[in-house]
């Protein structure tokens, strides 16, 4: 680009010097210099119309086409990020909604779990108060067998004291409510003497 200037600039130079070397001054309408600056400024002109100008042209265009490449880009990015930031919010919603379900199948699944062993609570209590209230029936059985023998042992002791001392119906009576009075009310029996 350099090259191509050189000669408009020493053209110029050329001319200019007999313009300053007249007698008029700077005022004076010179035509010789009119028609050099017009013939350089075409030169200069077509000079950089056939160098310049398709270098500087190319540029603004492939600029032009590289801001266009971008706007393009970016439109493509924004409609890209719109789908990922819709598809992002479907999931979220999506997973929202697992949770809530596993949730609510959590405390379902509590519920029946709860239900469950207050179930079996109940149940094992009821087979407690089954079994306490048959050890305690065997038990009250038990000690009324041991109070009918002790009362048959008590009554065959007074019985066997009465005819060994062979007393009137007063004295048998009196006998056997002692006898019946050393028995500890627990059911077990303490003979006096027997």
């Amino acid at each position: 680009m350099l090259k191509s200037l050189r000669l408009p600039l020493l053209l110029t130079l050329l001319t200019a010097t007999p313009a300053f070397a007249a007698e008029g001054g700077l005022l004076d309408i010179n035509t010789g210099l009119i028609i050099w600056t017009i013939l350089v400024f075409l030169i200069v002109l077509a000079v950089l119309y056939k160098a310049a100008y398709p270098a500087i042209l190319g540029a603004v265009e492939a600029r032009e086409a590289r801001i266009r490449e971008l706007l393009a880009a970016a439109e493509r990015d924004r409609t890209e990020a719109q789908a990922l930031l819709e598809e992002q919010r479907r999931e979220r919603d999506a997973t929202r909604a697992q949770v809530q379900e596993m949730l609510a199948e959590g405390r379902t699944a509590g519920e029946r779990m709860r239900e469950q062993l207050m179930s079996d609570a109940r149940r094992e209590q009821q087979e407690l108060l089954a079994r306490t209230q048959r050890d305690i029936r065997q038990e009250m059985e038990r000690s009324v067998a041991e109070l009918r023998v002790q009362a048959v042992d008590i009554a065959i002791a007074a019985a066997s004291k009465v005819v060994h001392r062979n007393l009137d119906d007063r004295d048998n009576r009196r006998l056997v409510t002692e006898y019946l009075e050393q028995v500890d009310p627990r059911g077990s029996s303490a003979p006096v003497g027997a």
